[in-house]
C-alpha cells in the first residue's frame, strides 16, 4: 500500500506553497496525499458550522487547481480543535510518513513568550516534518544535511534523499572543540586533533552501518558550533533543502527540541525538513 503525506493549511496564501509542495513530493513518491485544516473548537456552533462548510469547499477548489493534481489520489478533512493537537493526532491516525507545513505568522511579541504553531506540532508529534519556505517552481537540487551521526539525522538524511531524487546531497559534521577560545594558537591546534580523529571514527562506522544515498557527494567535518559551521555552508551552497534531526542526543525525550531546530524553524532560510 502506498504511504500517505499530510499536508496542514490554514487556507491563507501563506501556506499555499506548501499545499503545491506536497502535491509535487506526493507525485514523485507515489503516496496518498491529505489535506487538512483545522477550525478553532472554541467557536460557537453555527460559526463553526459554516466555517467547516467553507473550509471544505476551499480545500477542494485548491486542491482541483493545483497542475496534475487528478494525478495524485488525495482526500480532505476539516477538523475542530487546537491544531497543534489535532495535526500531530491526525498524523497518527494516518501513519503518515511526513507532515508537511506553511510558514507561522510572525508574531514578533508572542513569538518571544511562547513557541510557534510550527514548533508544538513538531514536539507533539514524531512524525518528519517538511517546513516549505520557497515557491514551488522547482524539484530541489541541492540538500544540505546537518549530520551528527546519530538516529535523527540519519532520519532526516534519508528521507530527504527519497524526496529530493534529483538533488546533489552534502553533509556537515559540526565539530565542537570544548574550550577553544581560552587556549593560544598553538595550543588550540593539537588539542583539536583528538576530537577530529573521534569524528572521523564515528563517521567511518557510521557509514559502514547505513546504506547512505549514492548522490551524497561528500561529508565535511567542520570545526565550529553548529549554528555557524551550518550557516556558513548555507551561505557557500545556498540550498534549497535543509534536512536536520529535532535533537542532537540519542534517546532525547520525544518531547525535546534542540535549539538549532528551534531556531532555524522560526527562521528558515529555505524548505527545512526536521525528523525524529
Amino acid at each position: 500500500m502506498p504511504r500517505t503525506f499530510l499536508v496542514a493549511t490554514d487556507l491563507s496564501p501563506r501556506a499555499d506553497r506548501a499545499v503545491q509542495r506536497a502535491f509535487r513530493l506526493a507525485g514523485w513518491c507515489g503516496a496518498d496525499l491529505v489535506l487538512v485544516s483545522v477550525i478553532d473548537a472554541d467557536l460557537p456552533a453555527e460559526i463553526a458550522g459554516q466555517m467547516t462548510a467553507a473550509a471544505e469547499l476551499r480545500l477542494a477548489q485548491f486542491a482541483a487547481s493545483i497542475p496534475h493534481s487528478g494525478e495524485v489520489r488525495h482526500d480532505t478533512r476539516v477538523l475542530s480543535g487546537d491544531p497543534c493537537e489535532a495535526i500531530p493526532a491526525l498524523a497518527a491516525e494516518l501513519d503518515a510518513g511526513l507532515v508537511i507545513l506553511g510558514l507561522h505568522r510572525p508574531r514578533a511579541f508572542l513569538d518571544i513568550l511562547r513557541e510557534t504553531t510550527m514548533e508544538r506540532i513538531v514536539r507533539h508529534s514524531p512524525r518528519p516534518v517538511l517546513l516549505v519556505r520557497d515557491p514551488v517552481d522547482h524539484a530541489y537540487a541541492s540538500v544540505l544535511a546537518a549530520i551528527d551521526f546519530g538516529p535523527a539525522s540519519t532520519a532526516a538524511l534519508m528521507l530527504a534523499a527519497e524526496i529530493a531524487p534529483e538533488a546533489d546531497i552534502h553533509g556537515v559534521h559540526a565539530l565542537h572543540i570544548p574550550y577553544r577560545g581560552f587556549v593560544t594558537p598553538q595550543v588550540r591546534a593539537g588539542a583539536a586533533e583528538p576530537f577530529r580523529l573521534d569524528a572521523e571514527a564515528a563517521l567511518s562506522a557510521w557509514r559502514d552501518i547505513h546504506p547512505l544515498p549514492a548522490r551524497l557527494t561528500d561529508i565535511e567535518i567542520a570545526e565550529g558550533p553548529a549554528h555557524r559551521v551550518l550557516a556558513d555552508r548555507i551561505e557557500t551552497l545556498s540550498p534549497d533543502l535543509l534536512a536536520l534531526g529535532a535533537h542532537g542526543r540519542a534517546g532525547a525525550a520525544p518531547s525535546l527540541l534542540g535549539s538549532l531546530a528551534n531556531d532555524l524553524m522560526r527562521a528558515p532560510p529555505c524548505d527545512l525538513l526536521i525528523a525524529r
